[in-house]
């Protein structure tokens, strides 16, 4: 879809108007553009677009990633805020830097299963951060649950997927209607949605009323911070913030990060450089730390542009007009849904000379960041008011898998069997969260020292510098 709206954008501009059952849809195809829309003109386009599937018959009207702008919208953002801005985001390193040693030694025993394993670093870095649970094992319940509900919402919520966004009448139509099959998957979808939201929650809350010692996580902070007379409201903000926090931040990373391996298979050159800079600044004693990551100047690189390359949110959640507006003669009518097309503005050649290509040079001069080119997360993370709250986080986890994985690590093609290389070619799974669909690579220790130093590695007790 993202690759048919960058056609329209090449073809007729960087505002793009269709009428799609009666809705107008604008396509915002360059950063300019977006910034003076859903950034200067937020007031405007902060809202969301009305859609029943996942809101109604799903019951995810407590989803401010989704939710309708207004003042409950605002407060569930301000208590997110609290524990995912910049600086609140510092005390949960230990924990990241513990899973990505996990991460590693799960990679050395089993690397052929690397995608599952990129999957559970960051839902059991996640699930400890929200809940204080720790999670050993992929077959985990709420391993199984986070996944099959996160994406769940991302496949409802793709432009198109289900008539009834569009005819939002036909909620009204029975589940044993014939061609109501939307109503039965949106009644399981919906079960789904409850044991996600529940049932990690209430682990945390029976160790809270019995008064036991728990682990510090976003769940145990918002269950103190509960007046004894707390509203039903109060009760489903705690429940409804955590859960966000814990799908967005695990859903969305794991997506990078295949993104990563997937670069890195196909250019090896960018391994041998992003390796080099390793070896030289850390050397091969030790993994790289937090306190490392401002000498790593091409390991940042290198995570720009797999930013930049195949991004995991290519039309990105849309917005809505919430009045009627008028921008550059453009005519807006209120409740128009607005896209703004991160695929086209993050391969913009203008921005990103040759942007097929997977290339974290671009990002650099003389060594060092390059202040003077566009920086991706400009477009990658949303605009205005409904920007990701949750970047930084992912973006301390992006660094502590990506430093210490090119450390110890060779990540190459996979190899047929006459021990031939296999050319992967880089496809991604459609949905508003989009991730390389499955392939295959090879994982080895870069030399017995690396291999000794995973092993030897203690992952109950780790703390940042």
């Amino acid at each position: 879809m993202w690759l048919k709206f960058d056609e329209y954008r090449k073809k007729y501009g960087d505002v793009v108007s269709l009428r799609v059952l009666g809705k107008t849809m604008i396509l915002v195809g360059s950063v300019e553009v977006a910034s003076q829309l859903l950034g200067k003109r937020s007031s405007i386009y902060s809202d969301r677009a009305r859609l029943p599937m996942i809101v109604e018959l799903m019951g995810w009207d407590r989803l401010f990633s989704i939710m309708r702008y207004g003042s409950q919208w605002r407060e569930y953002r301000r208590v997110f805020h609290q524990h995912f801005n910049r600086s609140a985001v510092d005390k949960y390193k230990d924990i990241q830097a513990r899973e990505s040693r996990v991460f590693l030694r799960k990679l050395l025993e089993t690397p052929e299963d690397f995608y599952d394993h990129i999957r559970f670093a960051f839902t059991a870095a996640i699930m400890d951060i929200a809940y204080g649970i720790t999670v050993t094992d992929k077959s985990d319940k709420f391993v199984t649950i986070s996944e099959e509900a996160v994406e769940s919402v991302s496949l409802a919520s793709l432009p198109g997927a289900f008539l009834v966004d569009f005819i939002p009448i036909l909620k009204y139509v029975p589940a044993w209607f014939p061609g109501a099959g939307f109503k039965r998957k949106a009644e399981e979808w919906r079960r789904l949605k409850d044991r996600f939201i529940n049932e990690p929650f209430d682990v945390t809350k029976e160790a809270f009323d019995k008064g036991l010692v728990m682990r510090p996580s976003v769940a145990s902070a918002l269950l103190q911070g509960l007046p004894k007379d707390n509203s039903e409201e109060e009760g489903l903000r705690a429940r409804n913030v955590t859960a966000i926090a814990f799908a967005g931040g695990a859903d969305t990373t794991t997506a990078a990060i295949r993104v990563l391996f997937l670069a890195l298979i196909t250019h090896p050159d960018v391994q041998k450089r992003a390796q080099a800079e390793l070896d030289t600044v850390i050397g091969n004693s030790h993994l790289p730390s937090f306190s490392d990551r401002g000498r790593l100047q091409y390991i940042e690189a290198l995570m720009k542009e797999t930013m930049r390359w195949l991004p995991i949110t290519p039309i990105g959640f849309p917005h809505a007009a919430s009045e009627d507006d008028v921008f550059n003669g453009y005519f807006i009518p209120k409740g128009s849904i607005v896209f703004g097309n991160a695929w086209s503005m993050l391969h913009d050649p203008v921005a990103y000379p040759e942007p097929e290509k997977f290339k974290p040079e671009r990002f650099l001069k003389d060594g060092k960041l390059n202040p003077e080119v566009r920086d991706p997360s400009v477009a990658a993370f949303g605009f205005g008011r409904r920007i990701c709250p949750g970047r930084h986080l992912s973006d301390n986890a992006m660094y502590s898998i990506v430093s210490s994985l090119l450390s110890v690590f060779d990540i190459g093609l996979p190899l047929d069997e006459r021990g031939e290389p296999v050319f992967v070619k880089p496809r991604m799974s459609p949905g508003v969260i989009s991730s390389p669909v499955p392939f295959k690579c090879t994982i080895k220790p870069r030399s017995k020292a690396a291999e000794e130093l995973i092993r030897e590695m203690q992952t109950d007790e780790i703390h940042v510098d």
